[in-house]
Order: C-alpha cells, then sequence, then structure tokens
C-alpha cells in the first residue's frame, strides 16, 4: 500500500501495526478531539476526509453509518483503493462543504472538519453548513493565527493569505487567532470550546468542540442575513 500511486496525506493504522506514511497522525487528532473509543450507534460525518483514515477509524470504532466526504474523486488520494482494502462499508460522496448541507438529508452525531477551514474562501458559508449537519458534536481543528499575533493573539482577529504565504500553498485562505473562531463558531449558532491549541505559548493549529446553541443561529437573531443566500421575510409576510 505504501507504494501506492495515489497522495499520502493522513498517518493511520492499515492492520497490524502497520501505517500509512501521511503526515497529519488521524489517531492523534482523535485524542485530542476526545472522542470516545467506543462509537457503537453514532452515526459520523468526515469532510475533507482525503486517504479516508479518520472515517475509516470511525467506523472500527463502531460508528453504525460513516459518510466521508471530499471535492476530489475518491481516486485522488486511494479511497477506493482503501475501502476495498479494508473491506470496509464506510460511503464516500464527492461534495463541497458550502452546498453539503442540501446535498444531504440528515445530521450526523459526530461531524469531523479537520484540516479544512483555512482551506475554504467562504468560512462562514461552510460553518453554516456545519450547523445543519450536527445533530450531536462537530469537532474543528484547523490552522490559527496567534503565533502571528503576538500581544495582540487574544483579540477576535483573522488573517488573510492573499498568496502561498501560509506554508507555501496558494490553497490555504484564512486563518483566525483562537479568539477569532470562537466568535466564528458562536456566530454560527455553536457553542464552542477550545480543546487544544499548540505549539502551547505561540498556536499555529487549534482543535475545537462545536455544539448547536439552542434557537436559530446567533447572526439570525441579529441581522437581517440569513443562511445559504435565503431572503429574509420582511415585516408585513412578504418576502
Amino acid at each position: 500500500m505504501a507504494d501506492a500511486r495515489f497522495i499520502w496525506h493522513q498517518r493511520f493504522e492499515l492492520s497490524d501495526g502497520a501505517y500509512t506514511p501521511g503526515v497529519s497522525d488521524v489517531n492523534r487528532l482523535y485524542e485530542i478531539a476526545q472522542i470516545p473509543r467506543d462509537l457503537d450507534g453514532l452515526s459520523v460525518l468526515d469532510i475533507g476526509t482525503t486517504n479516508g483514515g479518520a472515517a475509516f477509524e470511525a467506523e472500527r470504532r463502531g460508528a453504525r453509518r460513516v459518510l466521508a466526504v471530499d471535492i476530489f474523486s475518491p481516486r485522488r488520494y486511494g479511497f477506493s483503493d482503501l475501502k476495498d482494502f479494508l473491506g470496509s462499508e464506510v460511503e464516500y460522496m464527492r461534495q463541497s462543504a458550502y452546498s453539503l448541507a442540501s446535498a444531504i438529508d440528515e445530521s450526523f452525531d459526530i461531524v469531523l472538519f479537520w484540516g479544512v477551514l483555512y482551506h475554504l474562501r467562504h468560512p462562514l458559508l461552510a460553518l453554516d453548513n456545519l450547523r445543519v449537519l450536527t445533530r450531536g458534536t462537530c469537532y474543528i481543528e484547523t490552522a490559527v493565527a496567534d503565533h502571528e499575533l503576538a500581544e495582540r493573539s487574544s483579540e477576535s482577529l483573522i488573517r488573510f493569505y492573499r498568496g502561498d504565504e501560509l506554508n507555501g500553498d496558494g490553497s490555504n485562505w484564512f486563518a483566525p487567532s483562537i479568539a477569532g473562531l470562537r466568535d466564528w463558531g458562536a456566530s454560527a449558532g455553536f457553542e464552542p470550546e477550545v480543546l487544544a491549541a499548540w505549539p502551547e505559548e505561540a498556536p499555529a493549529r487549534s482543535m475545537m468542540r462545536l455544539t448547536n446553541a439552542p434557537g436559530e443561529p446567533e447572526f439570525v437573531q441579529l441581522s437581517y442575513e440569513r443562511p445559504f443566500g435565503e431572503l429574509p421575510v420582511e415585516d408585513n409576510g412578504e418576502l
């Protein structure tokens, strides 16, 4: 498997101590997120699945239904081959985080959104989708900008990368401060909890746990703007 021609992004166990050669350690992310080892009976949505490591691990932990989502074909990162190799029943959908809520008529007990947010030009639209898709808990792992902000790192700030300033990757667009990420989540209708940030003294990554706040998302209560481009209802009941 290690010699396969597809792109290896994730490191996870295939079988009996044999690990894939990727750089993103799936088991470590599960530990940081404090996700239980027993997911029996739960449904899991893994957005930005790449090799499928997090999705396959959810299945290994007993999840009754696992849906893996990515914008690329399942062949790009070898998901199809890995699924066959593992004898997995994880489902795959090629879909954007911006339209996922309209493409899936269900919500999930656990939503994984690891290593995706900073690749998006419209991160708040993605968070609106996550709010609809999350029945239980959403876990976001992302780049944060605290290490770049010095004494302003406690403020709710967002760093925009016009070029490839973040890791030399032109697909990286935004990194919020941890405070900014928390505010993004709260505005989108979640109750956010920071689980970890690293490196400790100048964080460049963070893991956040989000659960749905009651009622409409906060921004809907404050603004005339509505999710997904919907038009507001006027006082007379007309659009």
